[in-house]
This record gives C-alpha cells, structure tokens and sequence, in this order.
C-alpha cells in the first residue's frame, strides 16, 4: 500500500527545472504525419489520459493532508478548555480528472487558445480526529466526498516557438459535499464544528495545491504534447516551467 505524499516536494511546485519525458501515443504520431490532427476533444481527452498518468506516477493520487486543531469548551464543565485535533489527513480522486463538455481552439495572429472544462469524480478526504478534555480522551474519524468538483482551464501556445503557458486553472464549482465522523461518543455535539473547521482547512490548501503543482503538471505535460505535435518522430518530453 503507497503512502500519501506531501505535495510540497513534488517537482514543479516552486521548481524551475521540472521536466517529464514519456512515449507519444502511436495513434497520435501517425494522425500527426497523415496531417488528421483531429478536433479539441480529441486533444483534451489525450492530454489528460497523460495528465492521469502523471498524477499517479507522481504520488498526486494519494495527497497527505494538513494538520488542524482548535480548543472548545463545554458548558457542563465551566472553566475547561478542550481541544480537537485532525490529523493523518488523505485525498483522493484527482487521478479521475477528465474533460467536462467539449474543449475548444481558437486564435489570434500567432497565439492559439486551448480552452476546456475539467473535473474529478468523487474526490475523497479523511482525517483521524483526537478529542483531549480532562481525563476523556476519544479518538473518532471523519470521512467526506465531493461528488464532483469542476475546473476551468485555459492555456495559450505559440504557434512560432511552440511554448505553451497553462495561465488558468480555476475552481469552477464543488456538487454536494457528504461527510460522517464516527468514534466522537459523548462529543457527538462539536461533529459539525469538526466538519466547518475541516472545510475552511482545506480550502487554501486545495487552492494551492490547484494552482501550483497541478497546474505545473498540466502545463509540462500540454507543452510535451505540443512537442510531440511539432516533431513527432518517436517521444514526447516536457521543457521546463
């Protein structure tokens, strides 16, 4: 069973030399030398069955989440303060990322604009909870579920150099969120404080984690894509971002 991984030391999040190399899918390079380069579908589609490997291949499957905790108090017990605390955090489900709705190219003088909507199917996170108040001191668990989550996602290339810059990938929009804490016994009460304070956790954490290592990963892969376009003999391989 893999560990969950700390996406700070991911290559590319901050780094200036992040590279990938891998082999162009045969049917693409043949396409490519036959001149049937296809629709923008067809490219989304090929760019993140890559992006899928790449995910995985680089432990973003499986994301170690960050610790959390707060104190409260209880009014049966004036005067003392306990604290809830998250921790040995997962997520999953970006490696299910694939196009939503048709992508679409378009362009100006040299500039081609490479635009899609994009999600991920039942992303799932989960945290081990510990509770310390007086001499009691539970242990319980939260699990939760997004039933999708959408990104929009714009990227520019230079039909000149061949340089693509990926300059948005944003949250678009989060479907219903389900979570269950079980273990919390006599605690049962603060389970929806746990789950706010979970939440408001992971939003700037997703958030960077979106923009940074995310996006690195899609603009690697897209510019080795658009490599493997313009010289197609045998591999395609990711320049530095």
């Amino acid at each position: 069973k893999r560990k969950a991984k700390n996406w700070t030391s991911f290559p590319g999040n901050g780094s200036s030399n992040s590279s990938l190399s891998f082999n162009a899918p045969e049917e693409l390079l043949s396409r490519t030398r036959n001149g049937e380069l296809g629709n923008a579908n067809d490219y989304m589609d090929e760019v993140l069955v890559l992006v899928r490997e790449q995910i995985v291949l680089q432990g973003l499957d499986r994301i170690q989440l960050p610790d959390g905790d707060f104190s409260f108090t209880w009014d049966a017990y004036p005067g003392v303060t306990g604290g809830v605390y998250l921790h040995d955090g997962l997520a999953t489900g970006m490696e299910t990322i694939h196009r939503v709705g048709d992508a679409t190219l378009s362009s100006s003088e040299t500039i081609i604009f490479f635009e899609s909507d994009c999600g991920i199917n039942s992303g799932s996170f989960g945290y081990a909870i510990s509770i310390l108040f007086m001499d009691i001191g539970p242990t319980a668990s939260m699990t939760g579920t997004a039933d999708y989550i959408n990104f929009f996602f714009h990227s520019t290339i230079d039909i000149l150099s061949g340089l693509v810059v990926v300059d948005v990938f944003d949250l678009k929009q989060i479907g219903h969120i389900s979570t269950e804490i079980t273990g919390l016994g006599i605690f049962n009460w603060l389970a929806e404080i746990i789950v706010d304070f979970a939440l408001n956790l992971l939003a700037p954490f997703f958030k960077e984690l979106i923009e940074g290592p995310i996006t690195n990963l899609i603009n690697v892969v897209l510019q080795a894509y658009v490599d493997s376009l313009r010289n197609p003999p045998t591999t395609m391989a990711g320049l530095a971002v």
